[in-house]
């Protein structure tokens, strides 16, 4: 009886650490996604990746605001917009479609 009630409260201290660790995580997860807004500086063409070797998938349309990930994605430097980075916003560029833009590109609205 001893040793099964040890196990039921190590069992019970073990999904406490999880349920914590997973509330954590979730937590990180959601700041991590935070959504912003990204006004396009100019024409711009939006990549599958964080550098133009994967591809134009769309474009973004200069005045226009679009949701964006609050966080920039690191990735290939490029020369645009009067300037070089290698930053990057992930922006939604068309209904549910999202790419990449050049972080010189947009500024940030909220």
């Amino acid at each position: 009886m001893k040793r099964m009630m040890m196990a039921l409260l190590a069992c019970a201290a073990a999904t406490a650490f999880t349920a914590g660790t997973a509330a954590a995580a979730q937590a990180a997860d959601a700041e991590a996604t935070a959504i912003c807004a990204a006004v396009a500086d100019e024409n711009r063409a939006v990549w599958t990746q964080p550098g133009t070797s994967g591809g134009a998938v769309g474009s973004v349309i200069a005045g226009r605001t679009y949701d964006a990930d609050c966080a920039l994605v690191p990735g290939q430097s490029y020369t645009a917009c009067g300037a070089t980075t290698s930053q990057w916003a992930y922006v939604n560029y068309a209904g549910d479609a999202w790419g990449y833009v050049p972080s010189a590109c947009v500024t940030w609205a909220s």
